[in-house]
């Protein structure tokens, strides 16, 4: 992408610096910067702007005054044409040169390269390049779209793009949710969370380019389970440390997963790790797309693995929703069954919200005490009940583990 930052106040006062495609503009008041700006208050090299074909990235380079966008602190955040930077005392205006004003906030931009991208049919895409992934395979399909296994032409690695439906696209506040969603999700990296590439709009159709995990979800397993008999406690411990993981992650950039389900948490086959997909994409969702219990339509995700807060139209959802959500996972890997069993959408709820599920050591007696009441306080009907957040969860699992004498990586964790 073509940028430039122009200084509106400071010292510097109508300075101009451009960017093109992959270049990195180093900020600051030191001659180891490109703008050499003379504002006491900011640091010799302040900030980075890098831009790739898509995207330009504003990342603060541990200045001592901080480096803001819009008046908010900021450490590393993709910018929108008509951002405003606070550095030290100078105020600068990022633009986009290839679009236009009256876009905004649309840093997902569309692809102009009129490349006949066909229209409606989602089962034509096959074969096709967006931006510069060829769409190989479809490998995954849901209420909002499709999920492609694809090459990335450009860099000659496999990747995953969710492409969803023409009729996302449509809606531009549901445009600009999801502009805001996968701007929070790009900076996130995490050996279990599924890493986002890219992502933008390629003539009707709004899609995410991602790490493709070559494996399974967890509800594969737990559809397996008839077959293959339950799953060890012990390896069920570990798939929670690993997801606790990818959520006191998320928790440091203040995402809330929303619709954590087995469906959504990837095993790679090499080494049986766990990846979770879709963080952010239920934020994404609300509004007009999105389907509430309460309403008509169709729920996003699964019933039986929803906290009993989210069925109800004045859900407040925090981590300790994805605590549930998780801990019903884990219910589900132990016993071969979800919390909540089968049956209507209204005895379902009824169920989430008031029924105590069995507890799991009356399916797998090998089932550890210790582990078993985690898992249950996870599945505590009131949200004040359950850990507080992914950071007390991990700590527990990290007491049981050395009890157990379980091995596992802590290094990676960050907890105190």
């Amino acid at each position: 992408m073509k940028c430039r930052l122009t200084v509106l106040n400071g010292s510097s006062k109508g300075a101009v610096y451009e960017l093109s495609d992959g270049a990195e503009l180093v900020i600051g008041r030191g001659t180891d910067s490109d703008t050499v700006i003379d504002d006491v208050q900011m640091s010799r090299v302040h900030c980075r702007i890098t831009t790739d074909d898509q995207w330009a990235t504003l990342t603060d380079a541990g200045s001592s005054s901080g480096t803001f966008v819009a008046g908010k602190l900021v450490e590393s955040k993709i910018l929108k044409s008509g951002d405003i930077l606070t550095v030290g005392k100078s105020e600068l205006l990022f633009e986009d040169c290839e679009i236009t004003p009256s876009r905004g906030a649309a840093a997902v931009k569309a692809d102009k390269t009129g490349s006949g991208f066909p229209a409606g049919n989602k089962a034509e895409l096959l074969g096709m390049v967006i931006h510069d992934y060829r769409l190989d395979e479809i490998i995954a399909s849901g209420n909002n779209g499709k999920i492609y296994r694809a090459m990335d032409v450009k860099r000659d690695r496999v990747c995953a793009v969710k492409v969803m439906s023409p009729s996302f696209a449509d809606d531009e506040e549901q445009r600009a949710r999801f502009v805001r969603a996968m701007e929070t999700m790009i900076p996130v990296k995490h050996d279990h969370i599924i890493e986002i590439y890219n992502a933008g709009k390629t003539g009707e159709f709004c899609w995410i380019a991602m790490q493709y995990v070559d494996g399974g979800s967890l509800a594969d397993v737990i559809n397996d389970i008839g077959f293959d008999g339950m799953v060890d406690w012990r390896k069920v411990w570990q798939i929670g440390v690993q997801v606790s993981r990818a959520l006191h992650e998320a928790s440091k950039y203040k995402i809330v997963h929303r619709n954590l389900t087995p469906s959504n948490i990837l095993r790679r086959k090499g080494d049986r790790s766990c990846l979770v997909g879709d963080l952010m994409f239920a934020k994404a969702l609300e509004g007009s797309m999105s389907y509430q219990v309460t309403g008509p339509g169709q729920i996003i995700g699964d019933i039986p693995f929803l906290p009993p807060e989210s069925t109800r139209a004045e859900k407040v959802l925090d981590a300790r929703s994805d605590i549930y959500s998780l801990g019903a996972t884990l219910y589900a890997l132990m016993t071969g069954r979800p919390p909540v069993e089968e049956g209507s959408m209204i005895d379902m709820i009824k169920r989430v919200r008031e029924v105590v599920p069995i507890r799991p050591k009356e399916f797998q007696l090998s089932v550890d005490e210790l582990f078993q009441d985690v898992v249950m306080k996870m599945l505590s009907k009131r949200p004040e009940d359950r850990y507080a957040s992914p950071d007390e969860l991990l700590r527990e699992l990290h007491r049981i583990g050395t009890f157990n004498n379980l091995d596992t990586d802590w290094s990676g964790w960050g907890g105190s």
